[in-house]
């Protein structure tokens, strides 16, 4: 699995369909590499930096560089001269797993790895699993690629549209780990298990593994407009953030902060609301435990489609405002919204990814 730390969808994809082929019972070994840290280029080994650097005030840098790059010639060009310098890091790397097949679950990995397959000859296919949803990047998109597993038709017409042809895009759904749509304890239970208020209207707050965007400005919002709600925020690799927050003279009783986390469905089913910016991973995270999403923002280009996407699929709200997302919270509070997402495709394709790999590789 070749993922980049990007934020934590790309590794929390990867975690997800790796479970998914544990559950099967499949004799498989699965290893992880973060393709961009090691190929030792300058910019693109500190992409993890570098995106919550975009993801912390500099969107209009972000928005910039996505529509510059958002051609298959770009791409192509630039690809070919990265992989020129990073070619013998990148070979060391892959021979030392040896694999029979190789996932690419980040952008700027797809085009490298199929590079280096057709050079040395080798005989491992490389499947792209997409976690856009809508406004799917060029980057993602080679019709070099062996197959690709996609979660919304939007997302398929753009691979179309790129070039990719049909016999090797699959609409599978997206990569939700199965804790997420497994049996989950209820609401009560939940929050007897994280020790808050089991009678108080919860909110889970959260803005990607970089913990970029309006928390601060939010949390203190909530605490003065919505003092009845319990509130969970979650500030990712942030620690500054962590700190700030944790420090507060002024914080609420009733305000959980926690870092970088692995029980995020713990945390959503012990919530009545899950309020993030329009990242794919979180939003088919609540869309599969039927919590309805308040939306504040997009990281980037990348995520505005997905506003439109929740607002459609009728799962959530865009509210752009710290007031605007307290108003909606006492509407949710008295029951005016309902999570009601359609079922015109799949929202948790983890299991159907992982049936797809193991067919390709003769289990």
């Amino acid at each position: 699995f070749i993922i980049s730390d990007t934020g934590g969808g790309h590794r929390s994809a990867a975690n997800a369909v790796i479970s998914a082929l544990s559950a099967t019972g499949a004799e498989v070994t699965c290893e992880m590499v973060d393709l961009l840290k090691a190929s030792g280029l300058p910019g693109i080994q500190n992409a993890p930096e570098l995106y919550a650097f975009f993801s912390s005030g500099h969107i209009w840098l972000h928005n910039f560089l996505f529509r510059l790059s958002n051609t298959s010639w770009f791409m192509d060009t630039a690809s070919r001269l990265l992989y020129g310098f990073a070619r013998n890091r990148i070979h060391k790397v892959i021979d030392a797993f040896g694999p029979d097949l190789v996932v690419v679950i980040h952008p700027l990995a797809v085009r490298p790895m199929c590079t280096y397959r057709d050079e040395f000859g080798s005989p491992w296919p490389v499947v792209t699993i997409v976690t856009d949803l809508i406004s799917v990047h060029a980057s993602w998109l080679s019709p070099c690629a062996d197959l690709y597993l996609l979660s919304t038709p939007e997302s398929v017409a753009i691979a179309k549209q790129h070039g990719v042809l049909t016999p090797k895009i699959k609409m599978t759904g997206f990569p939700v780990h199965p804790r997420f749509y497994s049996l989950q304890p209820d609401r009560e239970i939940a929050r007897k298990q994280l020790e808050i208020d089991s009678n108080r209207f919860t909110l889970l707050l959260t803005s990607g593994g970089a913990g970029g965007g309006q928390v601060e400005v939010l949390v203190s919002e909530l605490e003065r407009e919505c003092p009845q709600c319990t509130l969970l925020v979650v500030t990712g690799r942030n620690q500054f953030l962590f700190r700030k927050l944790t420090e507060r003279r002024s914080a609420s009783s009733h305000t959980h902060v926690y870092g970088f986390i692995d029980n995020m469905e713990q945390l959503m089913a012990a919530c009545d609301a899950v309020i993030t910016k329009a990242g794919p991973g979180t939003i088919m995270e609540a869309a599969a435990q039927r919590r309805p999403l308040i939306l504040t923002g997009a990281v980037g280009l990348q995520e505005e489609g997905n506003i439109r996407f929740v607002i459609d699929s009728g799962i959530g709200i865009h509210c752009p405002s710290p007031s605007a997302v307290s108003k909606q919270v006492h509407s949710l509070m008295n029951g005016s919204f309902h999570s009601n997402l359609p079922m015109v495709f799949p929202v948790a394709g983890t299991h159907s990814i992982a049936d797809q790999l193991l067919s390709i590789m003769g289990h």
